[in-house]
């Protein structure tokens, strides 16, 4: 019974990425191989583009693929290489650790967000659209002047929230949202998904929705997890774990699932 795990609920562009990662943890995709088209991949999964290129964001975002304009997606890193930099050092050094963070984040950011929305002042508003364009101005420069811009970020809005209780309860943990950030950093893509969380953010707190400020907190915050989720799973399954994988001729699939039109 101790081997059992929790059983988690995995969208459609997850199970394509876990597919796609498992090929190229399992060697049938190697580093510098050109993946198949869109349409190819499209055809294969029966699935959307908009799934497909989800999937495909998240495999971008933690360094697995790379993907050129015009010329179409590579193979980059495995899992194992990931995870060394990921794992390299710090508190957060288990996955369990990094878990028990996201979920507090989520919990407590989500609802600041929200009290951000209804309570924010235009001269508030306005502070987080400065620290965003200076993220955006700062994307390719030196790892800790984003990391202390994302975070300002991040406390900016609690200190807009008007609760001091809940914004000092998000500072005790600074020091694990720092690491945590750092963390995120390494990924390939990061820096720019990062804005483009923030700036989803700041326009439902420009249009003073509770409701909207807290779901795309929430995805924002669970991206860096899901993406870590993915690394480990691949790696795993690389390690050992008993994998149904199509020969490469007749490409991966997606069970007991296929997507409806409205994705097509």
């Amino acid at each position: 019974m101790d081997s059992l795990k929790p059983v988690f609920r995995v969208t459609l562009s997850e199970q394509v990425a876990m597919q796609i990662a498992t090929m190229i943890s399992s060697s049938r995709w190697k580093e510098g191989d050109r993946l198949p088209s869109e349409m190819e991949l499209c055809k294969r999964l029966r699935i959307g583009r908009s799934t497909l290129r989800e999937a495909m964001r998240s495999l971008a975002f933690v360094g697995m693929v790379r993907m050129r304009a015009g010329e179409g997606t590579y193979v980059a890193r495995g899992p194992s290489k990931l995870l060394e930099q990921i794992f390299a050092q710090g508190m957060l050094a288990t996955e369990q650790a990094v878990t028990d963070l996201c979920e507090t984040r989520v919990l407590l950011e989500t609802e600041l967000a929200a009290l951000c929305a209804e309570k924010a002042t235009a001269q508030e508003l306005q502070q987080l659209k400065s620290l965003l364009q200076e993220m955006r101005a700062g994307v390719h420069g030196p790892t800790r002047t984003f990391l202390s811009l994302d975070l300002d970020f991040h406390l900016k809005i609690a200190d807009a929230s008007k609760n001091q209780v809940m914004a000092q309860l998000l500072r005790t943990i600074r020091q694990l949202l720092e690491e945590y950030i750092v963390k995120s950093l390494r990924l390939t893509n990061a820096p720019q998904l990062a804005c483009e969380g923030h700036a989803k953010i700041l326009g439902a707190l420009k249009k003073h929705n509770p409701r909207e400020a807290r779901m795309s907190m929430r995805q924002h915050l669970r991206l860096f997890q899901r993406g870590y989720k993915l690394i480990m799973a691949a790696s795993e399954r690389a390690a050992g774990e008993a994998v149904e994988v199509s020969t490469p001729a007749a490409g991966i699939h997606i069970d007991e699932t296929r997507e409806t039109s409205r994705n097509a």
